[in-house]
């Protein structure tokens, strides 16, 4: 699934989701759009698409705060370790046995298919979101998080592969409504706003740029990348104010 190994910098993945207002602001998001998700359903066959280590999805699942009973629920996350974390994490809220795959396989249906901020990173987007989209039950919902371009950490991504004369490798909001256009699709999109604040060194500026290229900063070489945080710097900490577009998909019944 995934373009980016997110075993290798979970650390510097941790830095940034502790410092960020991201994953708070995201789950109030699905929580009001799912606020009657549960009433009158037997049950609620969920996929979380790239769920890391399950902890965005822990504190999503804890603010629902749906029945164990209810919840039957499959995983995908394409590092093994992170997989096995996620599984064990969210064991307390379903009654049923996880299923955890490298990938998405076989005939699947899901009544809700959450993929928060995890499309950047697969192989293609087109054909990801076919598969993703065509396993909605009716009734069904697919909630998904993506940054687009105006995002200043985007940004950073076009400066960084710029300067070794290459497109991004990664996908963007952009990139999802294309598709989605393309493949008719109808859904409908929203601003969620949130901020980045950390104390202001050189160690925690290279946490950002280790968290957004991986493996790719050896190539960039990071010291001309530093800068860019320049125009962020409120007293001694960076202070970036953003937002991740929201899109709903639900089938057409």
């Amino acid at each position: 699934m995934a373009k980016k190994d997110f075993g290798a910098i979970e650390n510097d993945y941790a830095f940034f989701m502790t410092h960020a207002t991201e994953a708070e602001n995201d789950a109030a998001a699905y929580c009001r759009e799912l606020e009657d998700f549960a009433s009158e359903r037997a049950s609620i066959r969920m996929l979380d698409f790239g769920c890391g280590n399950g902890e965005f999805t822990q504190r999503l699942l804890s603010e629902l705060n749906w029945s164990p009973e209810l919840l039957q629920l499959t995983i995908v996350e394409p590092v093994r370790h992170q997989r096995e974390q996620a599984a064990q994490r969210l064991t307390p809220y379903s009654r049923h046995a996880i299923e955890a795959t490298e990938t998405l396989t076989g005939e699947q249906v899901f009544d809700l298919v959450l993929s928060n901020h995890t499309l950047y990173y697969v192989d293609d987007l087109a054909a990801t979101l076919r598969r993703i989209v065509d396993s909605l039950a009716p009734r069904g919902k697919l909630l998904l998080a993506i940054a687009g371009w105006e995002n200043p950490l985007l940004k950073l991504w076009q400066t960084g592969f710029a300067r070794l004369g290459r497109p991004v490798p990664y996908y963007a909001a952009e990139d999802v409504q294309d598709v989605l256009t393309d493949l008719s699709v109808r859904h409908r999109t929203s601003k969620v706003h949130y901020q980045l604040a950390f104390p202001d060194n050189l160690e925690n500026r290279l946490r950002i740029l280790r968290f957004l290229f991986g493996e790719y900063l050896q190539e960039i070489t990071p010291e001309p990348l530093l800068s860019e945080f320049d125009e962020h710097v409120r007293e001694d900490h960076i202070h970036v104010e953003t937002h991740s577009l929201h899109f709903l998909v639900e089938p057409v019944t």
